[in-house]
């Protein structure tokens, strides 16, 4: 089918694009051709995505022009960082810059945006600690403020509201056995409930906002998460 619309997906072979990168090479009405963008074309995750029909495509978040190539003619692309490679707000900004950028050069029709809630606006007292002089939960209220970038460049952009990883039982909050032998969770929320979603279905609900357009741009989607 040659008529099918090409979503461009970075972060492809990690945890959220991945899962949407999946969910497109799963759809049974083969409704998108997959652009799987990576910085390493030539790993294990990218080979497997190549073999199952993507389009395999070097793109660095850091490299504008590089994103700019990737997006060329493609109809969408969803758009993620992977702020706990360098923990800093302002390289995730540039990021988000970057490509909000490329998107509108290349006239993308319709991208997502993986955000968070901005927790400065529930937040308003000081048993938080601010930190860098502006921010309560660094990683969330970033990507929030980035949000701005897609619509002051006038991209079509649905902002994609995502939540913890189940993922992350096993990869940072592993359970460990305590002294008295009970293997347990440490997760200081005394009787707080955690939403949390597995990564895989964050790609899904990407996958089921680009089959909807147009009706989901402009808008904001949460993921359905499970308490």
């Amino acid at each position: 089918m040659t008529d099918r619309k090409t979503i461009a997906v970075v972060g492809a072979t990690g945890q959220q694009g991945g899962g949407l990168a999946r969910a497109i090479l799963d759809d049974p009405e083969q409704r998108f051709t997959l652009r799987a963008l990576t910085r390493n074309p030539d790993s294990a995750a990218a080979r497997a995505l190549a073999a199952r029909g993507a389009e395999v495509v070097s793109a660095d978040l850091d490299d504008e022009a590089s994103l700019t190539k990737a997006f060329e003619g493609a109809y969408g692309a969803y758009l993620v960082t992977a702020f706990w490679e360098y923990n800093s707000v302002e390289r995730e900004h540039q990021q988000a810059r970057a490509m909000a950028a490329a998107a509108k050069a290349t006239g993308l029709r319709h991208v997502i945006w993986s955000t968070l809630p901005d927790t400065r606006l529930h937040l308003r007292d000081n048993s938080v600690p601010t930190l860098h002089e502006r921010y309560k939960v660094p990683h969330f209220d970033g990507k929030a403020e980035a949000e701005a970038f897609f619509v002051e460049a006038g991209v079509p952009t649905t902002f994609l509201s995502t939540t913890f990883y189940f993922e992350a039982f096993v990869d940072f909050f592993r359970p460990v056995r305590d002294d008295d032998g009970v293997v347990a969770l440490h997760l200081p929320m005394g009787d707080r409930r955690l939403p949390g979603i597995a990564a895989e279905d964050i790609g899904r609900t990407a996958f089921g906002v680009s089959s909807a357009v147009p009706s989901w741009r402009g808008r904001r989607s949460a993921s359905p998460a499970r308490t």
